[in-house]
């Protein structure tokens, strides 16, 4: 009886400061706000799951906290719209930038997202669009994405992600305590200028190496019939002996076999939202990555 008179009591008390203080029990429970800002290379009008929220440049600091999908739908009908699924967390603001193309190939953009640290930690995550990127962080190299919660002081930062066939992308970020900041970059692919070496004059060698030169030349120099792809002379296929062509557009598929630096593959007019090209491979359907590839239309 004196306890529940007590605990009684002790109620009355906490429901009266908050009556004084202008506050409800409903508002103690109630989480504040998330926030989004939206800004892109065009015009566009902004949906969050099918609900107009408004044109861009926007930012809207009033959203119910939670998991939504983003779409972005441009006035220019020849750019490509953009969506994805963001999750929107209470008292902190998500990021999107985006450069609009005429493809998904040509289009680029981050987005940036705070997401509450258990460890009260201030880290950072870096996943990018194609993987493997190279990863630098205030002028450090950092290794390569997907980067997961390392820790990083709080305040301003500088990440830059590259990889060789798309452009570089520098971003100003801002990493707070208590939270992971996410930062995830889709790279904007740009053609590799290839240089195919001239065979050396027939003259200076025997028929049968300059029949080898001419057919090499044919395969590599010659200009097939468009549209194709072109394997790159980047490093990594140069060391790995030629560029895996998959089943599947994954780099866990299985692989058809290896297409050489210089290679033309002839272009099944498809381009996966990830970056792989449907091509010809060796009289089959297969698929290779535009990171290492050029596409000629």
């Amino acid at each position: 009886m004196v306890t529940y008179t007590y605990m009684h009591k002790l109620l009355l008390v906490l429901v009266s400061s908050l009556i004084l203080s202008g506050c409800t029990v409903q508002n103690l429970f109630v989480k504040k706000p998330a926030g989004l800002e939206v800004s892109t290379s065009a015009p566009a009008t902004v949906y969050l799951s099918d609900k107009e929220l408004g044109r861009t440049p926007l930012k809207n600091q009033n959203i119910t906290p939670g998991k939504y999908t983003l779409r972005l739908i441009p006035d220019d009908t020849t750019l490509t719209p953009y969506e994805t699924t963001i999750d929107l967390v209470s008292a902190a603001s998500t990021v999107i930038s985006r450069t609009f193309g005429e493809t998904l190939l040509d289009s680029h953009g981050y987005s940036l997202s705070l997401i509450p640290d258990k460890t009260g930690l201030s880290t950072l995550s870096v996943i990018s669009d194609p993987d493997t990127g190279s990863l630098t962080i205030d002028g450090v190299p950092s290794g390569f994405t997907p980067l997961s919660k390392r820790e990083i002081s709080p305040g301003n930062h500088e990440v830059i992600v590259g990889t060789p066939g798309f452009a570089e992308q520098k971003i100003a970020v801002k990493a707070t305590t208590g939270f992971n900041l996410v930062v995830s970059v889709k790279l904007k692919s740009e053609p590799i200028n290839l240089t195919v070496p001239s065979p050396s004059p027939a003259s200076s060698e025997s028929p049968q190496t300059a029949t080898s030169s001419s057919q090499t030349a044919q395969a590599v120099g010659a200009s097939p019939t468009k549209p194709y792809v072109t394997v790159s002379d980047s490093q990594d296929v140069v060391s790995a002996g030629g560029l895996n062509v998959r089943k599947e557009p994954s780099s866990s598929a299985d692989s058809l076999g290896r297409a050489d630096v210089g290679e033309h593959l002839k272009y099944l007019g498809e381009t996966t939202s990830a970056g792989w090209h449907k091509i010809e491979f060796e009289g089959s359907v297969g698929y290779v990555s535009a990171k290492y590839t050029t596409l000629t239309k």
